[in-house]
């Protein structure tokens, strides 16, 4: 009787250590947060066409004689122009926003999630940016920028993307009109380290809008045998138009091809001070 007695305290000991024993509290792994993709998997470089001072260069300068004598590089460097003015206006924010990300680290949101919040000024007005990255495979992450601006807007969905973690690949669609978020730009970029080759493309992707589809796309090969290791196409969808341009980053000669423009499919070729050369 008393073993029994002993035994049968034990299991209600045993019963109630366990019942006021709580189950271990299981924590999610966060890991490590991804890497921020470098700027030129967004931004698109204008080298050599950024400031180009096209006054004295252009049809009907004062100097006649640059008409012709800068033709072949005055229509290249302006559809280059143009498109770098659109986007640079429109980009100021979204741009400003990525690069002071490189400035601060990821706290960690829990459900896979990384946010990087920080302050950062732009165009005269200060804003706040909340940009979150999570991994959606092993080898890519989404990533979705929000801003607010101080004494304005709030919490306005400005870009997101897909990136690849080995820096190959990535897309991005940009919104603007902050009060009246619509798409704006999507972006496209590929690299091949291999080889050594890169591109990055922006396509006009505003709904109904005249120039939707209209884009323009920058390359470089560092393995080409002309020398010209630069490129842009810039392309019209609504006359189905693409202008072809090529040139030498550290030397500035290049060539220009558009049928519609010149009324050929050939080249026309410019030489390291810009002039008019036979190609």
């Amino acid at each position: 009787m008393r073993n029994f007695s002993v035994a049968f305290i034990a299991v209600i000991l045993i019963t109630l250590f366990q019942a006021c024993t709580k189950d271990p509290i299981i924590t999610e792994d966060a890991g490590t947060a991804p890497t921020l993709p470098p700027m030129e998997t967004f931004l698109m470089p204008f080298s050599g066409f950024e400031n180009v001072d096209t006054t004295d260069k252009a049809p009907g300068a004062a100097n006649s004689r640059t008409v012709n004598n800068y033709a072949n590089w005055f229509y290249a460097a302006s559809n280059v122009v143009i498109w770098n003015a659109v986007v640079t206006i429109n980009m100021v924010i979204p741009v400003a926003s990525y690069a002071e990300a490189f400035n601060h680290k990821a706290e960690f949101q829990g459900n896979g999630i990384w946010l990087w919040a920080y302050d950062f000024v732009a165009d005269g007005s200060t804003y706040q940016a909340e940009l979150t990255g999570q991994f959606i495979s092993p080898t890519e992450v989404q990533w979705d920028m929000y801003i607010t601006q101080v004494g304005g807007f709030s919490k306005v969905h400005w870009y997101t993307g897909v990136t690849a973690t080995d820096r190959t690949h990535g897309e991005w669609t940009l919104n603007y009109q902050p009060n009246n978020p619509q798409p704006y730009i999507g972006i496209e970029y590929s690299r091949d380290f291999g080889d050594g080759t890169a591109s990055i493309r922006y396509t006009n992707i505003i709904p109904n809008h005249q120039d939707n589809g209209n884009y323009i796309e920058f390359s470089e090969n560092y393995n080409t045998t002309s020398g010209m290791n630069r490129t842009y196409d810039v392309y019209d969808a609504d006359e189905d138009r693409k202008l072809m341009i090529e040139w030498s980053k550290e030397q500035k000669y290049g060539r220009v091809k558009d049928p519609f423009h010149f009324g050929d499919a050939d080249w026309h070729c410019w030489d390291e001070e810009f002039r008019n050369i036979d190609c």
